[in-house]
This record gives C-alpha cells, sequence and structure tokens, in this order.
C-alpha cells in the first residue's frame, strides 16, 4: 500500500513538474515574443495555458507534500503519524532540503503567474512569464538531486545527465499539452490555423534536440545504473527500463511522422482541416504514451538500480 501511495505521488509530482516546465517553453520558443505572439486570437489559448499553470502548480504542492510524507515513513521505518526519530532525521535531510526548495518555488511561480494574469498586454507579461520558464525548469532539474542518480557512485556525470535528462522530457513531452491546446481552436479560427505551420515548426525542431539529448543522456545513465546487458533483461530495475524505452521508442515514431506530415502539408494540397485533424490525433497519442512513460518513471524511482545490491 505504501509503495502504491508513493508511486502515485512520485508519478503525479513529476508530471506536474515536466507539464509546467513544458508549457512554459512552449511559450517562449513555439509561440515566442515576435508578431506570432500579438494575434488577438491567440489570447484565449494564452488565457487556457495560464488556468493550466495554476492547475498545475496546485498538484506539484501537493503531490510534494505527500511525496516527502510517504518517503519519510518509508526511509526511517515510521508510523503514518511521523513521530521522527534521531535515526530517521539523518536519511531524511536531503528529501526536506529538495521538498523545500520545490515549495518555495512553487510559491515563487504562483507569484510570477498572479503578475503575468495581472497583465493582459503582452509587452508587461514578458519578464513574468521568462521568470516562470526559469523557475519552471529549475523546480523540474531539483528532482535529479532526489533520484537513483544522486545515489549513484559517479555524482557529477549522473546528475548533470540526469537534470539534462529532464529538461530535455520537459521541453518535448511537457510541451505536448499545450501544443494540443493550441490545435484546438485552429479549426474554426483562420488567424491560428494560418500560424500552425510556423508553429509546429518551432517545436518540431525542439523535439529533435530534446530527442537527441534524451538518447545520450539515457544511455549513458541507463550503463551507471543498470551496468550490463544481462542486468538489463534479469532485474526488475532492466525490466521497466526496457519498457520504458520501447515506449519511448513509439513515441519518437509519431514525432517522426507529426515532422513528416508537417513537410507534406508545405509541399501538397492537403487540406487544412484533415490536417489540423492528423496532428492532433497523434500529438493525444503522444501525451498518453507520455503519461505512460512517466508512470514507470515514478516505479524506477522506487526499485533498486540493477547496480544497487
Amino acid at each position: 500500500m505504501l509503495i502504491a501511495l508513493l508511486i502515485v505521488a512520485r508519478a503525479v509530482h513529476i508530471a506536474a513538474s515536466i507539464l509546467i516546465a513544458g508549457s512554459f517553453t512552449f511559450e517562449v520558443v513555439a509561440l515566442g515574443f515576435t508578431s506570432v505572439a500579438e494575434c488577438n486570437d491567440l489570447r484565449g489559448v494564452k488565457r487556457s495555458l495560464l488556468r493550466l499553470a495554476v492547475w498545475i502548480l496546485l498538484a506539484a504542492l501537493v503531490s510534494a507534500v505527500l511525496w516527502f510524507w510517504l518517503e519519510v515513513v518509508s526511509m526511517a521505518g515510521l508510523s503514518w503519524t511521523l513521530s521522527l526519530p534521531a535515526r530517521g532525521r539523518s536519511s531524511c535531510l536531503k528529501p526536506y532540503l529538495v521538498m523545500s526548495g520545490s515549495f518555495a518555488l512553487v510559491i515563487a511561480m504562483a507569484l510570477a503567474l498572479a503578475v503575468s494574469g495581472l497583465a493582459g498586454n503582452d509587452a508587461p507579461r514578458r519578464p513574468a512569464i521568462l521568470a516562470l520558464w526559469l523557475l519552471s525548469v529549475v523546480l523540474l532539474v531539483s528532482l535529479a538531486w532526489i533520484s537513483h542518480a544522486a545515489a549513484a557512485g559517479v555524482q557529477p556525470i549522473t546528475l548533470i545527465g540526469d537534470a539534462l535528462h529532464l529538461c530535455a522530457a520537459g521541453a518535448w513531452i511537457g510541451g505536448l499539452v499545450p501544443l494540443a491546446i493550441f490545435l484546438a481552436p485552429a479549426q474554426v479560427s483562420s488567424a491560428i490555423a494560418n500560424i500552425v505551420p510556423l508553429v509546429l515548426g518551432r517545436f518540431s525542431t525542439l523535439s529533435l534536440c530534446c530527442v537527441s539529448v534524451l538518447i545520450a543522456s539515457g544511455i549513458s545513465n541507463s550503463w551507471l545504473l543498470v551496468g550490463s546487458i544481462h542486468a538489463l533483461v534479469t532485474t526488475r530495475y532492466g525490466c521497466l527500463l526496457v519498457f520504458k524505452l520501447a515506449l519511448f521508442g513509439i513515441l519518437v515514431g509519431f514525432g517522426a511522422r507529426n515532422r513528416l506530415a508537417i513537410k507534406a502539408s508545405a509541399s501538397t494540397a492537403q487540406t487544412r482541416s484533415r490536417f489540423l485533424q492528423q496532428i492532433r490525433r497523434n500529438v493525444i497519442s503522444e501525451i498518453c504514451l507520455g503519461a505512460a512513460v512517466v508512470v514507470i518513471v515514478a516505479c524506477l524511482g522506487v526499485t533498486p538500480p540493477a547496480r544497487h545490491p
């Protein structure tokens, strides 16, 4: 029961951290602060992204509290009342520090969101959005300090690799939900439909860079935590990792299909409605696969790595 609750709390917090970073990365990189972002029909999309960010922050805060509570119970062998003995305090220090930093980041992001919501025009919103983007990346990267990478023997390498892995996952997988929100009104708004190829092109290029980082950092982290091909197929951690890699391969396939569809729409007479339906259908499929990957990552977090006794 405790492990199941811990997996749920980890999955929700990791998903919220990835999604909040991806949302602001999408707004900064894909939409940008150029003339694209000044389209009047995008105001509804931006309001939707703002509401999404508020709910994500709430989920991140609640799941962080639950995660820390369950982590302390699990590591220190405590009862549910959490009367912390001296023997458990040292082992719980690192999660406490990381979670305290997460709470501070969430509060700072809530204040920046309030400023962003009060500023109706693009120009006053830009500093708040940039601040939110940076804070969301820091919140996401902080997860590396309570992962298996932080406990590995070669900490600088594993921490850097895990941080890069998280950033790439946040920019790509976390950006899929705001992309779906952006594509929703495109079929009824000609102004948004006209900029869809440009935004999709930016996001596709970003995704391609993220996939390259994910592959490189994933290979490095897998070798340091698994150690051998034999352990990859004979341990619980290795089997979960293989399942994650299989889902990642399918995700890359959907991403490649989207990229080919974008190029085909620019060179053929494909109808706009059919093109938008196909892209949005693929994006929703990617979101489902990304959610499954997050659940597996949460399971990996409570599973001893193959290199650990």
